[in-house]
């Protein structure tokens, strides 16, 4: 059975109403803009059904355009009910669940959606995210390394010194060579190009502005990140 495009909007009205911070960015998509960050809710369809599945996430907003910052999610986390279980919230269903559903979102989100966020907070929830599976079972991999470099990029916004400190914690670990190499990346050229981007840093802040300008985002709630 197709789920009709109203049904979904309406779904989506129904987020956007329980959670006013955010703000709707397309059909099951509702974010803010936090310094160099997008976060929100996304409301996935999950395949083969007629269900979907609140997630939080968070997007970067450094890359060269809107479109590669909000293709790939930072972070992509799932909630769950009251037994621990995964929520599969049936569209024609939504609100026998869709309460419970509200009030975890509300308790399990790891940042606020009102007001400003503290970019010592950031890094806590980004490193808590690298130690649960699937990314704890592979701690020196690539997708490991790609969350470290986010977490990078996070602290070049903030100040060199702060990108410094992760760049040393980088450099310091044991990568798994062979796993970047079955990516098609070598470890010691991406090492190299995150010393540069420190060099870079106005270039870096300007993409971000670039891109938190775009008429897609320029619209949404937006607050900052700051040094705490």
């Amino acid at each position: 059975m197709t789920i009709s495009t109203e049904i979904k909007k309406a779904i989506t009205h129904d987020w956007q109403n329980a959670i006013p911070e955010l703000t709707e960015y397309s059909q099951n998509k509702l974010y803010n803009v936090v310094g160099p960050l997008v976060i929100g809710i996304e409301l996935i369809k999950l395949p083969m059904s007629n269900e979907y599945r609140p997630h939080f996430v968070i997007y970067s907003l450094w890359k060269q355009d809107l479109n590669s910052c909000l293709d790939i999610p930072i972070l992509l986390k799932e909630y769950h009910n009251k037994n621990g279980v995964q929520y599969s919230i049936p569209y024609e269903n939504h609100n026998i669940f869709f309460n419970e559903a509200v009030d975890s979102v509300k308790n399990q989100t790891p940042l606020t959606f009102e007001g400003n966020i503290s970019f010592g907070k950031v890094m806590s929830v980004l490193d808590e995210y690298s130690q649960m599976r699937p990314l704890s079972a592979a701690p020196n991999s690539f997708i490991q390394a790609t969350l470290a470099e986010a977490k990078l990029k996070i602290a070049l916004f903030i100040g060199i010194s702060e990108a410094q400190n992760i760049l040393e914690k980088i450099n310091r670990r044991n990568w798994d060579v062979n796993h970047f190499k079955s990516c098609g990346v070598d470890v010691n050229n991406w090492l190299q190009s995150l010393q540069s981007s420190l060099s870079n840093r106005g270039e870096f802040l300007k993409q971000i502005e670039v891109n938190k300008h775009n008429k897609k985002i320029s619209y949404l709630n937006s607050s900052e990140l700051i040094n705490q």
